[in-house]
């Protein structure tokens, strides 16, 4: 009896040193697979991340010129009140991107739970499609006012003294359009996206790195609730 008690006892301690190692084992996997989880999630920010000073560069590039131009020009009313125009879109692009490589550094450089950083990268995808869409409606306008700046630097042709009446007349147009783009943005507002094409616009404005950054983010939340 004794030693079966022994060999009893024995097996006890066995069988929990599996269950031991087995609970290691799968603790081991969970932080591997999260780990890997993560370094795909920071590849794919890191595009996010170098888009974002490119993008920097572009909009500190073009604000540079814009202010070349308006100060050449200061002497005439029209091309100031252009140029001061395109300026301040200059200086708002480039605060756009600064602030959205800010929000990018905050996942990428600092370790968070999956939860909290699924709650930062939505909050930065808000803001790019807020950015988008501010940077993107003036563009009613500045199809008009970029080429003809183009035309009066490197040609000297004052396309608002030669058609005036077309220049005034494609300014309404521009105006009206961005009216009706912000009511209409204004009505989707905090609706449910059901047409599957508006929803890809939207996830198209908040960028494919940061789609599917949060497509990583999600699997990682997944595999730990399981």
């Amino acid at each position: 009896m004794e030693l079966d008690e022994v060999k009893l006892d024995e097996l006890k301690q066995a069988w929990a040193g599996m269950e031991r190692r087995q609970d290691g084992m799968a603790a081991w996997l969970q932080a591997d697979r999260r780990a890997r989880g993560q370094d795909k999630m920071h590849a794919t920010l890191r595009w996010s991340l170098a888009g974002r000073l490119v993008e920097l560069a572009i909009w500190i590039t073009f604000t540079v010129c814009v202010a070349t131009f308006w100060v050449d020009h200061r002497q005439v009313t029209h091309w100031l009140v252009i140029g001061l125009m395109l300026h301040v879109y200059g200086i708002a692009g480039i605060w756009a991107s600064a602030t959205q490589w800010l929000l990018l550094t905050r996942i990428q450089l600092f370790d968070a739970p999956v939860v909290v950083l699924q709650k930062r990268l939505a909050q930065l995808r808000q803001f790019r499609v807020w950015c988008s869409l501010g940077l993107g409606l003036p563009w009613w306008c500045l199809w008009l006012l970029l080429p003809m700046v183009g035309a009066e630097w490197l040609a000297g042709v004052d396309v608002y003294v030669t058609e005036p009446l077309w220049f005034w007349a494609c300014m309404a147009t521009g105006i009206i359009g961005m009216v009706a783009s912000v009511c209409w943005a204004r009505h989707l507002a905090g609706r449910p996206i059901k047409s599957r094409w508006l929803q890809r616009m939207v996830d198209d404005m908040s960028g494919c790195n940061l789609r599917r950054a949060a497509r990583q983010l999600d699997e990682l939340a997944r595999f730990a609730r399981d």
